[in-house]
């Protein structure tokens, strides 16, 4: 009672698919944000310097309308000014004698300078930044020579940007990237997940599509052979003479064929599952079979969902193990010999419920390997098989649903399937 390991679904396959596509865009964004905050970050020092420049350029020809004035008015002046410069922490005029005319911090005023004494022999151009540390911690400093009116150097003028405050600008604009970053990831999520609703919709119609096709395949192969046989019934009744009884053999097959597919047709809105009947149907008639479609079966997908593939791999393990039973080879009486192998299939749906029936009048299962029927890997036919029923089982499981049996010896046995669930809305 086995079946091969069937491969990875297709609904395994689209989520893969899906969540690696999620995955790559996901990576994609995170990529150029981090690109994008490098470029920005490393375009604020650039104009971190400007603006250092510019403003030291600013105090500068500034100082030229104030120098004149009392100390006291000058510094008024100036503080005017920089009190509306917010992109720059501190300015600072120092004299040819290192003594501080002007200084933010009105406590430096008229103090001497202690700290690195600018090269502007070094820098041509009267103007460079560093990094160094002053008064206030460390810092980005620019300097910008101060010439009198006869064009002699006289000072320099500090530009400054506290090291905290650069590092807050970076901290905001890492922190406007990753909210971006994250903003467009949940618009990404979002997006995708619209997406993929409406292509889970169409794949789902795609996969029934093409397994039953698959199934549609496996019918028109297993007809072959059915087909193949009766012709070599009608040969032989050719051959023989008898060619009103070929004729009535002929209606009698076709009709047959059209009422076994009317009757599935009509009683499974399925296509997958309705090509598994009709293909189980032809392989019965191979194994000599007699296959009965209950009456009563009555499937409709409106009532219940259940995957095609998952509806198609529980039914068509349950037939091969129920044709496997009706043709082990065993020591039987000669009534039992002659008796005509049956194989019942009934299922039906209510709203929200399912229920599939199996019976065959084959061996019928020993109380001893009953216990062990559902585990994985048993099998009274050898090594390397009995996987079918412990799948078939883990597989209406996880569906929410139960299996069970009835057996007796030598007389058969009868698989019931139940399966409950709300029609899943996409």
């Amino acid at each position: 009672m086995d079946n091969k390991e069937s491969p990875k679904s297709l609904h395994a396959i689209r989520h893969e698919i899906q969540w690696s596509n999620l995955a790559l865009i996901i990576l994609v964004t995170v990529l150029l944000s981090l690109g994008g905050a490098y470029i920005n970050i490393s375009a604020n020092a650039k104009t971190f310097d400007q603006t250092l420049q510019n403003t030291a350029e600013l105090i500068s020809r500034q100082y030229e309308f104030t120098k004149e004035l009392p100390p006291d008015e000058q510094i008024i002046f100036l503080d005017l000014i920089t009190k509306s410069l917010t992109d720059v922490d501190r300015i600072s005029i120092v004299n040819d004698n290192l003594i501080r005319l002007y200084h933010t911090d009105h406590s430096l005023i008229g103090k001497k300078y202690t700290g690195s004494i600018p090269d502007f022999k070094e820098h041509s151009g009267g103007f460079y930044t560093e990094d160094t540390t002053g008064p206030s911690g460390p810092q980005h400093r620019a300097y910008s020579e101060l010439y009198d009116s006869d064009g002699k150097h006289c000072g320099f003028i500090m530009t400054i940007m506290l090291q905290k405050s650069i590092k807050s600008v970076t901290h905001r604009t890492t922190l406007l990237f990753l909210i971006v970053t994250l903003a467009a990831i949940l618009i990404e999520i979002a997006i995708t997940k619209t997406i993929s609703i409406h292509i889970k919709k169409q794949f789902l119609s795609f996969a029934e599509d093409l397994e039953g096709t698959k199934f549609l395949v496996d019918s028109m192969r297993a007809n072959n052979h059915d087909f193949t046989n009766k012709l070599h019934v009608i040969l032989g009744l050719l051959q023989i003479g008898e060619y009103e009884k070929a004729q009535n053999y002929i209606e009698n097959i076709s009709i047959i064929q059209r009422e076994t597919v009317s009757s599935v047709m009509h009683a499974i809105d399925n296509p997958s599952f309705a090509a598994l009947l009709i293909g189980k149907i032809a392989r019965a008639c191979e194994c000599n079979v007699r296959f009965i479609l209950d009456e009563n079966t009555h499937f409709n997908s409106k009532d219940i969902y259940v995957p095609s593939e998952a509806l198609v791999t529980i039914t068509g393990n349950l037939i091969d193990n129920a044709l496997d039973a009706m043709n082990v080879p065993l020591a039987l009486s000669d009534d039992e010999a002659k008796k005509q192998k049956e194989l019942k299939i009934s299922v039906m749906t209510l709203p929200g419920k399912m229920l599939i029936t199996v019976k065959d009048n084959g061996s019928g299962i020993s109380k001893e390997n009953a216990a062990h029927i559902f585990d994985n890997g048993f099998s009274t036919k050898g090594s390397g098989r009995g996987v079918g029923l412990y799948h078939t089982k883990q597989l209406i499981e996880s569906l929410g649903g139960s299996i069970s049996f009835e057996s007796q010896e030598g007389s058969g046995t009868c698989f019931m399937v139940i399966l409950e669930n709300k029609r899943r809305a996409f």
